[in-house]
């Protein structure tokens, strides 16, 4: 049996890396673990030694990650932007509260602060069957879990957590450690469009020939124009922010490679695990393909 710890100290002194590259300070057992998160997210063989190929892609990554470190990021006078670890990074929506904003919302538990700047390679689309943001963050809180972003009824974003922090929200610990996400503002039963119409919002459009997992639905209420307006923008900011590929699966159930956080780009929850159908009658790979072509 190869002794790991020793294996990941003779292999940096050969190589030229040393535990500081992983937050870490001695060559344990949570090195190893370290070294076999990162190969996971890599596509490498999880076994805990940092060999020469998994020092390759380290490295690689390190160089990606210092570029992106040592951009300059401006933001204008009076534009809006979104968080990743402290900085802010231009979104073109003008509707945005930030966690410290005199009304923003920020989560107070529920999720995992992370030290060094994670890997993000993708982003999970949610609707939070709630009437508003604001009822969205609460039921969140409650149940101690969390989000990044939540677009509400008007199209106004709301960031309750900065992206470099876990959100628990993803139904899998291995897509939450590689993902943000976005609650989008929808009561989803028909039965709550007297709701909306009271409230000043209008009516919500319907969704009629929706199927997730294969099965049709029943007719559900749609998310309004400017909230997929929203969305847009808030996808292309974080594809720009963090570098989240400009891709989205096919179909309309689990995909292997998202539910295993090996896939990079944007993604229903119901790609991730069978029992969520949100956000069905989405199309995620139009609104990719629109901000590929600058529309």
């Amino acid at each position: 049996m190869v002794d790991k710890d020793f294996y990941n100290e003779a292999s940096a002194a050969k190589l030229g890396w040393d535990a500081s590259w992983f937050g870490l300070k001695e060559y344990d057992s949570r090195l190893a673990k370290k070294i076999r998160e990162f190969q996971r997210e890599n596509g490498l063989k999880a076994d805990g030694m940092l060999g020469p190929l998994t020092f390759r892609r380290l490295v690689a990554h390190r160089e990606a990650q210092e570029d992106h470190d040592q951009a300059q990021v401006e933001i204008q006078p009076g534009e809006k932007a979104i968080l990743y670890k402290g900085k802010k990074f231009p979104i073109k929506w003008d509707k945005v509260i930030l966690p410290e904003d005199p009304s923003g919302l920020k989560h107070t538990g529920g999720y995992t602060p992370s030290k060094r700047k994670r890997n993000i390679s993708m982003f999970v689309a949610h609707w939070d069957v709630c009437l508003n943001s604001r009822t969205c963050y609460k039921v969140l809180e409650k149940r101690g879990i969390s989000i990044h972003f939540a677009i509400d009824n008007d199209g106004t974003i709301y960031q309750f957590l900065d992206m470099n922090d876990i959100g628990w929200h993803g139904s899998s610990r291995t897509v939450n450690r590689k993902s943000v996400g976005v609650e989008i503002s929808n009561a989803y039963y028909p039965k709550y469009q007297n709701w909306y119409k009271k409230n000043g919002f209008g009516e919500r459009p319907m969704i009629t020939d929706a199927t997730v997992h294969g099965k049709p639905m029943e007719p559900f209420m749609d998310f309004y124009p400017v909230q997929k307006e929203a969305l847009k923008a808030l996808m292309e900011a974080v594809h720009n922010a963090v570098g989240v590929p400009l891709e989205a699966p096919e179909g309309d159930t689990v995909v292997k490679e998202v539910a295993s956080g090996k896939f990079q780009g944007f993604v229903h929850h119901y790609n991730v695990i069978k029992k969520k159908i949100d956000c069905a009658g989405l199309d995620l790979k139009k609104i990719v393909e629109d901000i590929k072509n600058g529309k």
